[in-house]
């Protein structure tokens, strides 16, 4: 019940996570040493709590003094951002606009490893627009940030000084040398294998690994730290350096080696690991690997109790307790192959819980590809990075000849796991389980693994598949009718998901209205709400497949994101305004619509789906003119109506209730048209309908000052209830039992 309790707080997945391994090895009756690792366990739960808590600098209003960059800060388009260090200790998450090209050429180069004389205000982080949205408060408080920092004045003073700045700065050369002397095809590859950058990783790369469940490739992690620990103390052997030599050089390297790549937490857990295992073997004193990873575990959270809620850090952890007890399925497994299979297997069963907690979901076809893939990186890819790199140091034509040969292998492999991960239904995308499944999920998992020590029965392992099997059923289960309009912004998106998941339709998708700047502004990475907010918000719910994306008009506040929904999820039929199909962003789509059906509906279009109608109102012609055209859908459930109007305005509103006027009389939920533009909301319109609870869709503070203030008033004028979601996030109604009820974000 602890532990329940425990997870039901949130408290970090890693934190039930271990806790149910340390109970697990109480009830196994290991040494006396666990007992210290418990106590230890225990006090840094408390020091994590208390500096969350209490410790973090406050920060607000204005601010001018010295600061610096932390590593990891990023330069995208004009913008610069990441967490800095302020003078007085305290840590901000700071961004800065440069004014010109110019001027972000000249402090470009200057930023890393340097103290900038600054001066600007703090802001407290936007809320979250869903539950599945990016938390940037909860960002904050896991990097020990107190606040956001907006930088108006940043000049350079003078280069930071000391032994971390130096590693920073050797780190900052070798990146420059890799991208200067590597093919640029091979730089993103090699900078992630060789140093730990993966910033420069495409969104497209990310999705193609994230497909494949490959993604841990590209982290520095046990597998390469063994890797060039075993190449370096093979050559120092081969130098004629003596045994205890050469572990005595591995175990001063390795630190360095950590800080060179980057110092995440999957590098430090593999160095710090193999080091405590060279250190070991060196003065021949013996420890079960389980206590080492322990010890670790507990060493670093005493260290920097933040990293326990960094992915990496519970990922590479979870990962290295699956595979400490897995070591009795090796046993039976003689080649390597069915030893890799059955490590991969092991590892994704043991992280699944955490992956969906922080991904809703993970790979399927992982369990095969990893079988191919990690041979291959262990094998060929990681040691010729390595061999080139070292090439490139010491004399590049001897580079140059390997790249010849080397990089068309390189690119024909990668469009090879490009068309591998376009393959269907590679994902399993259950949703994120709150605390109690959470728990029960790990519990599971845990019993799997010490029932499996007296013998393998397979109805073992049905035992620790049962829950995730219980999560993935349980919408299906569900008999309410779910309507939740998104935060998307200055936009519109609304998700509808009938009783027992019979359909979910989703009816636009926001986006973000990009108007012309210099091009040295271009994100590398540009915000994409419906990547990075509409889609989040539907795989948080388990939600893979669409059975109809509904662009009520191809303005970009309601169809700029669709692209990235077609791209991510399994879209049966798009429907879009007569006409619309011509317009430029419909065009765009291109590829997006080759195994999506297109339905082009207008006024008296109807389908059903058992006690649900669906019926569109409007548009009444073929040809798409703008607001007034856009698709205007009625939703019918029992005895509630829901209209969504799209952007329509006063015209078109009169048009629809001249022809279905009865129909619309004591409409349960209106989606306010146009954000709530004077152009719409007629009065007639709002008299007509009687709306029991009308929803706005705005941005906060937007340019366009929606909802208009005339609108508001007449509304109240109506005693009609509103909600605004630029006020309450997003907005999530549910239909059952003969009524609903109205929950909101914010």
């Amino acid at each position: 019940m602890a532990i329940v309790t425990i997870a039901a707080h949130e408290t970090p997945e890693i934190l039930v996570f271990m806790a149910l391994l340390f109970l697990w090895m109480v009830w196994k009756k290991e040494n006396t040493l666990l007992f210290i690792a418990l106590m230890l366990f225990s006090g840094s739960v408390f020091i994590i709590q208390d500096q969350r808590h209490a410790s973090l600098p406050v920060h607000s209003g204005e601010y001018t003094g010295t600061a610096s960059f932390k590593e990891g800060f990023k330069v995208d388009g004009d913008i610069v951002r990441g967490f800095m260090v302020l003078n007085d200790g305290g840590i901000v998450y700071a961004n800065y606009r440069f004014g010109t090209p110019e001027e972000m050429q000249r402090k470009a180069a200057l930023i890393h490893n340097s103290m900038f004389a600054v001066s600007g205000v703090f802001e407290e982080a936007d809320e979250p627009s869903h539950e599945f949205a990016f938390d940037m408060d909860d960002y904050l408080k896991s990097n020990g940030a107190s606040s956001v920092f907006t930088i108006n004045r940043f000049e350079y003073q003078k280069d930071s000084t000391g032994f971390f700045a130096a590693m920073a700065e050797r780190r900052e050369k070798l990146k420059n040398h890799i991208r200067q002397s590597f093919p640029a095809s091979l730089t993103t590859e090699a900078e992630a294998l060789l140093i730990g950058e993966r910033e420069t990783l495409s969104n497209e790369q990310q999705r193609i690994q994230q497909t494949l469940g490959i993604s841990h490739l590209f982290a520095i992690s046990g597998l390469h730290v063994g890797i060039i620990s075993g190449l370096m103390y093979f050559l120092m052997i081969r130098l004629g350096i003596r045994k205890e030599d050469a572990l005595i050089l591995l175990l001063v390297i390795l630190p360095f080696y950590a800080l060179l790549a980057g110092g995440a937490p999957s590098v430090w857990r593999a160095v710090s690991m193999t080091s405590a295992v060279l250190a070991f073997r060196l003065f021949k004193f013996s420890l079960p690997i389980a206590y080492i990873l322990l010890l670790s575990f507990i060493l670093f959270i005493a260290v920097d109790p933040y990293v326990i809620y960094k992915i990496g850090f519970q990922l590479s952890y979870g990962a290295s307790f699956g595979i400490i007890y897995s070591m009795r399925f090796l046993e039976f497994a003689k080649s390597p192959i069915k030893q890799g299979l059955i490590i991969t297997f092991l590892s994704q069963f043991t992280l699944y819980p955490i992956l969906l907690v922080h991904f809703y979901g993970l790979s399927l076809s992982s369990f095969l590809v990893n079988s191919l893939f990690v041979p291959l990186y262990t094998l060929l890819i990681l040691p010729i990075n390595i061999l080139l790199l070292l090439l490139t140091l010491l004399f590049q034509p001897a580079a140059d000849f390997l790249f010849y040969f080397y990089e068309p292998f390189r690119n024909f492999l990668e469009h090879w796991t490009a068309w591998l991960a376009e393959w269907p239904n590679q994902m399993w995308i259950p949703g994120r389980p709150d605390g109690f499944m959470f728990a029960v999920m790990v519990a599971a998992i845990i019993l799997f693994y010490s029932l499996v020590e007296k013998g393998f029965r397979w109805w073992k392992f049905g035992i620790g598949i049962l829950p995730p099997i219980v999560f993935t059923f349980m919408p299906f289960l569900d008999g309410a009718l779910r309507v939740t309009f998104i935060d998307v912004g200055q936009g519109d998106s609304a998700l509808i998901e009938l009783p027992h998941r019979r359909g979910v339709y989703l009816i636009d998708t926001g986006g973000v209205l990009r108007f012309g700047r210099e091009g040295f502004s271009d994100r590398s990475r540009p915000f994409e709400i419906g990547r990075q907010v509409v889609a989040p918000y539907l795989q948080g719910n388990g939600i893979s497949q669409i059975d109809a994306l509904i662009m009520s008009h191809p303005d970009a506040d309601h169809a700029e994101g669709a692209d990235e929904i077609l791209q991510m999820f399994d879209v049966a039929e798009l429907h879009m305004s007569p006409g619309s199909q011509q317009t430029d962003l419909a065009i765009d789509l291109g590829k997006e619509l080759a195994d999506v059906k297109i339905r082009l509906p207008g006024r008296g279009s109807v389908w059903s789906n058992e006690n649900t109608t669906f019926t569109y109102l409007s548009p009444s012609d073929t040809e798409y003119t703008g607001n007034n055209d856009s698709l205007v859908l009625l939703m019918e459930y029992e005895e509630f109506k829901v209209l969504f109007t799209g952007d329509l305005e006063v015209d078109g509103e009169n048009e629809i209730l001249k022809n279905y006027g009865d129909l619309l009389e004591d409409t349960t939920i209106l989606k306010v048209g146009h954000h709530g533009s004077k152009t719409s909301s007629g009065e007639n319109f709002l008299s007509e309908l009687d709306p029991e609870l009308s929803i706005f869709s705005t941005g906060k503070d937007n340019r366009y000052g929606h909802p208009a203030h005339e609108v508001k008033e007449r509304f109240d004028r109506l005693l009609l209830p509103t909600l605004n979601t630029a006020d309450v996030g997003t907005i999530k109604i549910v239909f059952q039992n003969d009524g609903y009820t109205v929950s909101t974000m914010k």
